[in-house]
């Protein structure tokens, strides 16, 4: 029997709102994240990427 394995993080719901010092942080932290990250996140993945990928999904 093979278990399938995942990130909980990668389907977890976002995180409730938290009142105080570590709900302004994380408001904070996602903000700075987003700044940063965003524009990387909308650009295409490259070819050679893609093409791992694919041969990644291939059986062997």
């Amino acid at each position: 029997m093979s278990a399938h394995l995942h990130s909980p993080a990668a389907s977890a719901p976002p995180a409730p709102a938290m009142a105080g010092p570590d709900a302004a942080f994380d408001r904070w932290l996602r903000q700075e994240l987003s700044r940063l990250y965003d524009s990387a996140l909308s650009e295409p993945v490259p070819p050679e990427l893609l093409r791992l990928l694919e041969e990644g999904e291939k059986p062997r």
